[in-house]
């Protein structure tokens, strides 16, 4: 599915589809026509990086800012979180990028790839994009929900625009 950007709805815009699906892929291609139309931007996508053709590590890009770190590494153990159990998040990254997310200074295009488990069902991760988000100071934002979480994410914002990658 290729969108254009300026097709969006004004205000909260929320991305969804399945694991490789093209959330992320989608982000990156909104977040180069801003760029080219000169828009401000703000928030974080977080590409995955690949190893001979597997998925290997997260690595999140402050869009403000252009900075990238590695968010997490993919372990091959349990770790006792059912939603975070093939995942090691850098807690310094996660600071960091959440951090970032207050900088969200009004701005053409607020982007959050992605709020997921971690934030909603722990209550961790990046918890200063609700407040961002909230507050509204943009044009448009995007925020990435994995399916299994739309319907918490429509609770919260009622009036959010969908676009389901899947459909």
């Amino acid at each position: 599915m290729d969108i254009d950007l300026t097709t969006l709805t004004q205000g909260i815009t929320i991305l969804t589809g399945g694991r490789g699906s093209g959330k992320t892929t989608t982000c990156q291609k909104w977040v180069e026509q801003a760029h080219r139309a000169d828009w401000h931007i703000s928030g974080l996508i977080s590409p995955a990086v690949f190893e001979n053709g597997e998925k290997t590590a997260i690595d999140v890009i402050n869009l403000k800012s252009g900075e990238r770190r590695r968010l997490a590494n993919r372990v091959n153990r349990h770790t006792g979180f059912d939603v975070t159990d093939h995942w090691n998040f850098s807690p310094d990254v996660m600071t960091w990028s959440n951090a970032a997310l207050n900088e969200h200074t009004p701005c053409d295009l607020f982007m959050v790839d992605e709020l997921g488990p971690l934030e909603f069902s722990l209550r961790q991760g990046w918890g200063n994009a609700f407040q961002a988000l909230q507050e509204g100071f943009f044009r448009f934002a995007v925020v990435v929900i994995r399916p299994e979480l739309l319907d918490e994410a429509c609770r919260i914002w009622p009036y959010a625009n969908i676009i389901d990658l899947d459909a």
